[in-house]
């Protein structure tokens, strides 16, 4: 699902922009900024969404899992 913005929407982005951004800095803030379009779309779908806790202990567990095959790795 692609987003759709104006002009005058990114135009107002790039106002609220610090002075100096990267190329980079605007691309991450239309990910997020299609991230969070994407998530409110879902919530008025009545569609489950990942809550905070729910993605900090994915975090915890993928970390594991690397660790676990770090040490593996290693031996």
């Amino acid at each position: 699902m692609m987003s759709k913005i104006t002009k005058k929407d990114l135009h107002d982005l790039i106002e609220r922009m610090p002075e100096g951004f990267t190329l980079e800095d605007l691309q991450y803030r239309l990910f997020v900024l299609q991230k969070l379009e994407k998530a409110e779309a879902q919530l008025k779908q009545g569609q489950k969404t990942t809550t905070l806790d729910e993605m900090r202990d994915l975090v915890k567990q993928w970390r594991g899992e690397m660790e676990q095959g770090n040490t593996r790795n290693v031996q």
